[in-house]
């Protein structure tokens, strides 16, 4: 792409200054937890998980069916502009 060497150095530069190598997982929490970083992990039965998901899926089917009457519509609305002004 031939940028030149303006850009190279740019991106030479934030490489080097990225801090995430650098960092570790929040050092306050706890001494010994490094994996979970602070947040506390509490165990949910099957019945709570089994209505969560339920729940998710009958959100996503009604975002699915919203997303296609807006579609329709907007197809509907196309065609006839189309017919309209091809007439």
């Amino acid at each position: 792409m031939g940028f030149g060497g303006a850009t190279a150095a740019m991106i030479a530069s934030l490489k080097n200054n990225s801090r995430r190598n650098k960092r570790e997982a929040f050092d306050g929490w706890t001494t010994s937890d490094k994996e979970s970083q602070g947040v506390k992990i509490e165990l949910v039965s099957e019945d709570a998980l089994a209505k969560i998901r339920e729940k998710l899926k009958k959100q996503r089917r009604t975002i699915f069916y919203k997303n296609l009457i807006a579609l329709g519509l907007m197809i509907i609305v196309l065609l006839g502009c189309i017919l309209y002004f091809s007439s």
